[in-house]
């Protein structure tokens, strides 16, 4: 049986030679440690696509261009750095439907160019968003709102989570007038439950914990706020 928090078990001799290789040879405290944090977005990143089809080849390639040099004048003006805008090559895209005509008055020419912007001052969002919608040719947006100090947030976490394993761990080990010894194992990803180990339940559960690092979504509105969160498994020896 696994729940949320910590779980001990004591590993009795009977068990040592079943499930040796798949429990640890020493009596142990299985604890969980979680931790998570929500904080505002201060940056943001679109994806987005830039399309022109016209009847004539160079009229499609003299727009797309001209369109292109007016997404890129107008990302700069609200402040966004060149290095922060990729455009990719412009793509030819050919339409099985478009095509079946053999009409060539019929036919029309389709260029697309994605663009990638990342956003580092949110004060700005609500501007950019509104001058990127109001352009008819650019589709296909998608939005992902994160942070700049992410690797210190993951850091903090971490930190946070094992420290509350430990004070899981602890409470049980006072709660069986044990001795709480040192971590023989730990692990940020999701472990089998101990119960499916020494077979109670006949099944192996995981728990579905992540960070997630880059919400994405098709919503412009800013979120209130992002959350992240890790948790750790630690399995502690019982000091003798």
């Amino acid at each position: 049986m696994m729940k949320k928090g910590a779980l001990l078990l004591m590993v009795l001799t009977i068990f040592g030679s079943v499930l040796a290789g798949t429990l640890p040879n020493f009596p142990f405290i299985h604890a969980t440690g979680e931790a998570s944090i929500h904080l505002p977005a201060t940056m943001a990143e679109i994806d987005f696509e830039l399309t022109e089809l016209t009847p004539e080849p160079q009229l499609t390639i003299d727009t797309i261009v001209a369109d292109s040099k007016e997404v890129f004048e107008f990302l700069v003006s609200q402040q966004i750095a060149e290095g922060d805008i990729d455009a990719a090559d412009i793509k030819r895209f050919i339409s099985p439907i478009e095509y079946q005509d053999r009409d060539e008055n019929a036919k029309r020419y389709r260029l697309m160019r994605n663009f990638h912007v990342v956003v580092r001052d949110m004060k700005q969002w609500n501007a950019i968003v509104s001058g990127l919608l109001q352009k008819a040719y650019l589709g296909n947006f998608s939005v992902r709102f994160g942070r700049d100090d992410l690797p210190q947030i993951q850091h903090d976490l971490v930190m946070r989570a094992a420290a509350d394993a430990k004070q899981n761990a602890q409470r049980l080990a006072q709660g069986f007038s044990v001795r709480l010894g040192n971590a023989g194992a730990i692990s940020q990803a999701p472990i089998k439950s101990i119960a499916s180990l020494i077979g109670l339940d006949g099944e192996t559960k995981y728990e579905s914990t992540f960070v997630e690092v880059k919400p994405q979504t098709r919503d412009f509105s800013m979120p209130a706020y992002l959350k992240y969160q890790q948790t750790v498994n630690v399995v502690f020896k019982i000091k003798g």
